[in-house]
């Protein structure tokens, strides 16, 4: 625990650089569906923008959505992958 390492005298610049090892719980296809919809910075939202800028309406259907997190369950990409690489799993 940090706070051990804290009471033993270590400063907390480098306690907070050290590595730390966590269990996550996987992510299911609605979790992935939420992390690319949902927060304020979404792929979703950046791309509608971005095309928004050339008068371009992009519209996402849960269906088109839904595909996108199964192929990044399917192919084990991870959510970063889905959520950050819009590409990857739609793409191939």
């Amino acid at each position: 625990m940090p706070e051990d390492l804290l009471k033993y005298g270590l400063i907390p610049e480098f306690v907070g650089r050290l590595p730390v090892v966590v269990t996550l719980t996987a992510l299911t296809a609605e979790d992935l569906v939420r992390v690319l919809t949902e927060p304020k910075n979404a792929i979703t939202r950046q791309f509608k923008r971005f095309l928004g800028l050339d008068k371009v309406e992009l519209v996402f259907t849960d269906g088109a959505l839904t595909a996108a997190a199964d192929a990044a369950l399917a192919r084990k990409t991870g959510p970063g992958r889905c959520a950050r690489s819009w590409r990857s799993p739609c793409s191939r």
